[in-house]
């Protein structure tokens, strides 16, 4: 229990008469008045990287499943040199730097059964194995603390699916390999990896407790440094993966979302406009045509189109238990400020309606249209 720094040791030499907040290099220190000797509050490490839970702290307290993620769809898929086959530029560990927190993966086996990554498009399969994948994922969770991302698994498209028992297997001796490189880790036990977070049954955790996110408690462990597992996975997969009945994956959350997708805009349109009328929880939107071979990807006003407008979801006249819980796209980088933009006035709509208040999504200042407040009959 040991914090020290030139700053601590001047400021417990002065008399401090009302709160302040002082901060040099290495820690944010919060003073408040007290009765006869200032007393420290709060000492905490300033860290560089995403802010606490992907970015908003504000909304520790909103479960995870309540919370709004952006997707990459075919994260991975940079590997291949067909444009029809190539659906992101950018590889995982840049995705993950640029704020992306679901990553859609496509997978298959290869003649030697290895866990390959795969394209949807024609079944081709790269020489990226899924191990190289998930190490990539593992080491941006210890590199980054106080985040959470999806990862998505399907296997669509291809002659040879994954299994999940034998994905799970993968999984844990991959986490044993980074848990036991994690300093401030316990012993490692077989299928119970610190980094993946399975949801069982009852109320989700909240993003502040699912990463130990909690600025009203006095951190006080170590030297001030965040040590252990302080990042967490979820891992998911579609239909298109072999999951037998009877078995019970260690490590797999079943999917928390309706997901909705088209070969057209205009039909995916007309899905939203009706699903975002049902309350029955998150959805998730596959912002992307598959039949197309187009490197076009959907434009920010198109999202918003799709958002907002009668003719889609109309998001600001949906029931409270009818929120966006995932966009996936295409290209993601293309129209990075603005899905960062629409992550925000996501994650304050879905904790408004988490607390039960009907709240006007604040318009996007990157798109000239508006949305409209348009009430449909029932």
């Amino acid at each position: 229990m040991k914090i020290w720094s030139p700053l601590i040791a001047t400021l417990l030499l002065l008399s401090v008469t009302s709160a302040q907040v002082y901060e040099d290099d290495n820690f944010i220190i919060d003073i408040v008045e007290n009765d006869n000797d200032p007393e420290i509050i709060n000492v905490k490490p300033v860290i560089d990287g995403p802010l606490p839970c992907n970015g908003y702290p504000e909304y520790r307290k909103l479960p995870v499943n309540q919370a709004f993620y952006l997707g990459a769809n075919n994260a991975g898929s940079h590997v291949f040199s067909n444009d029809c086959q190539v659906k992101q530029q950018n590889d995982i560990p840049q995705i993950l730097k640029d704020g992306v927190r679901f990553l859609d993966i496509n997978l298959c086996l290869n003649d030697k059964k290895s866990m390959m990554i795969c394209s949807d498009h024609d079944s081709a399969i790269s020489n990226t194995s899924f191990r190289s994948v998930l190490d990539d994922i593992f080491q941006f969770a210890r590199d980054n603390v106080e985040q959470i991302f999806i990862v998505h698994l399907q296997s669509r498209g291809v002659h040879q699916p994954l299994d999940v028992k034998d994905v799970d297997k993968l999984l844990d001796e991959t986490c044993k390999v980074h848990t036991e490189l994690t300093d401030g880790t316990d012993e490692y036990v077989a299928f119970e990896c610190p980094f993946i977070y399975k949801h069982e049954t009852g109320p989700w955790a909240t993003m502040g407790e699912l990463v130990n996110y909690n600025p009203d408690m006095a951190q006080w462990e170590g030297d001030g440094e965040l040590v252990g597992v302080r990042s967490r996975i979820i891992f998911t997969h579609s239909d298109s993966v072999i999951h037998a009945p009877e078995y019970t994956s260690p490590y797999f959350t079943s999917t928390f979302w309706r997901t909705l997708k088209a070969d057209d805009i205009s039909k995916l349109k007309g899905s939203l406009k009706k699903e975002c009328r049902i309350p029955a929880g998150g959805i998730k939107v596959d912002a992307y045509s598959e039949a197309t071979c187009s490197a076009e990807t959907y434009t920010p006003e198109q999202i918003e189109e799709l958002l907002f407008y009668k003719s889609g979801c109309n998001l600001n006249d949906s029931p409270l238990n009818t929120f966006i819980s995932v966009l996936s796209v295409d290209q993601y980088q293309k129209h990075l400020p603005y899905y960062k933009e629409l992550e925000s006035r996501m994650m304050e709509s879905n904790y408004a309606k988490w607390n039960g208040e009907y709240q006007f999504i604040r318009p996007s200042h990157l798109v000239s249209i508006k949305p409209k407040m348009v009430r449909d009959e029932l």
